[in-house]
C-alpha cells in the first residue's frame, strides 16, 4: 500500500519526505485555498516538495467542459499531476474524454461515498477511485466497509483502478491495509501517528531506564 501525505504546505511535504516512507501527495480545493496567494505558484511548490505523484483535483462539478479544460492544463504542468475530477455526471463525463484523447492520462474521481459509484469509476477507466473514508467516518462506525466491496468488485470484473483511502486514525489505517487500499493517504497529524502507540513508548522508556541504572550513558561501541 503507498503511503501519501494529504497537504499543499511544502514545509509538511519535506518532512514527511525526510521519513523516507512518503510515495506521494494529495490535494484538494480547500488545502490550495488555505494556502492563499497565487495558486499556481502554490501548486510547483508542491510539485518542488513531492517525492512522486500529485493528485490535484479540477474546480467545478456540474459541466464537463471546464472540467476537461482544466484537466488538460493541470497534466501540461508536470506528467507528476493525477487529475482528480468530481463523482457526479459531469466529471465521469471528462472522464471519458480525457481517456478518449489520452489513453495513459493518469485520472482519479474523487468524494466517491458508494459502491455504485465506484464501479462507474472503474468501469469508465479511472485510474485511481478515492473513497471519501474519512468523511464517512463521521456518520459510519466502520468506514473500511466499504472498502471491501469495492475491492471484490473491480477483482470479479478485472477493473485496474485503484483505491484510495483517506485515514484519520492508526487503526483505520490498519484496516484499509487490510481490506486492500492500494494507498492510504493521511494528514500530516495522522501520518505522524503510526509511529505511535503508548505502550511501545512506555516499553521504550523502561528498556532505557534499566540499561541506564547499570551503565549510565554507555551505548555498545560503534564500528
Amino acid at each position: 500500500m503507498q503511503l501519501f501525505l494529504d497537504s499543499a504546505d511544502p514545509a509538511e511535504i519535506a518532512t514527511v519526505r525526510a521519513w523516507s516512507v512518503l510515495d506521494g501527495i494529495t490535494t484538494n480545493p480547500a488545502l490550495i485555498a488555505k494556502k492563499g496567494g497565487d495558486m499556481t505558484r502554490t501548486l510547483r511548490a508542491v510539485l518542488d516538495a513531492a517525492p512522486g505523484s500529485v493528485l490535484c483535483q479540477a474546480i467545478g462539478w456540474d459541466d464537463p467542459a471546464p472540467l476537461i479544460r482544466q484537466a488538460r492544463w493541470l497534466r501540461a504542468q508536470s506528467p507528476r499531476i493525477v487529475v482528480k475530477l468530481p463523482m457526479s455526471r459531469a466529471g465521469i463525463q471528462a472522464l471519458i474524454a480525457l481517456k478518449a484523447e489520452d489513453r495513459a492520462m493518469p485520472l482519479a474521481i474523487t468524494m466517491v461515498c458508494s459502491v455504485a459509484q465506484a464501479y462507474l469509476c472503474g468501469k469508465m477507466g479511472a485510474d485511481i477511485v478515492a473513497l471519501f473514508n474519512g468523511p464517512l467516518d463521521q456518520v459510519l462506525d466502520q468506514p473500511v466497509d466499504l472498502v471491501r466491496p469495492v475491492r471484490e468488485v473491480f477483482r470479479h470484473y478485472g477493473f485496474q483502478t485503484k483505491i484510495l483511502s483517506c485515514g484519520r486514525q492508526p487503526r483505520s489505517f490498519g484496516d484499509f491495509a487490510a481490506a486492500g487500499t492500494d494507498i492510504c493517504t493521511l494528514r500530516y497529524e495522522f501520518f505522524s501517528l503510526l509511529y505511535e502507540h503508548p505502550f511501545t513508548d512506555k516499553r521504550a522508556a523502561g528498556f532505557a531506564q534499566d540499561w541506564q541504572g547499570s551503565f549510565g550513558a554507555q551505548v555498545w561501541p560503534g564500528a
